[in-house]
């Protein structure tokens, strides 16, 4: 193992066992989704101001270290951000979080944070 990927694994269990940011939000838009073969499920809070500025992002949900280590990685780096930041995430930005070796080997439980913030950005901007 490099340091590097060391360093990753270090992070994401780290986000795990101390998640940031996780909690409901009352009187949020709420969006959930999973990963079927392995029950992991993930559910995203937001408030959004007119602006489509997030005032607020929270994250609840239940399953392995990479799924829920992932989502309190993204949902720290994206305080303070859009709607359109959310909708505009990819796979880099998957790599740039848990390396590629994690995401190689895990890809559903990698992405999974990034496929429920960028459907709740859609759905958010098509209700406002």
């Amino acid at each position: 193992m490099t340091a590097s990927h060391q360093d990753a694994i270090e992070r994401l269990l780290d986000h795990y066992r101390r998640p940031r940011y996780y909690g409901e939000l009352a009187d949020a838009l709420t969006y959930s989704g999973g990963v079927p073969d392995c029950g992991d499920t993930l559910t995203v809070y937001l408030h959004v101001a007119s602006d489509g500025r997030l005032t607020a992002l929270q994250f609840t949900g239940q399953g392995c270290s990479v799924s829920l280590g992932t989502a309190s990685i993204l949902i720290e780096r994206l305080q303070g951000a859009t709607l359109a930041d959310l909708a505009a995430l990819d796979e880099v930005t998957a790599i740039e979080v848990v390396g590629p070796d994690i995401l190689q080997a895990r890809p559903q439980c990698a992405t999974l944070a990034y496929r429920v913030l960028k459907a709740a950005a859609q759905m958010a901007m098509r209700q406002s």
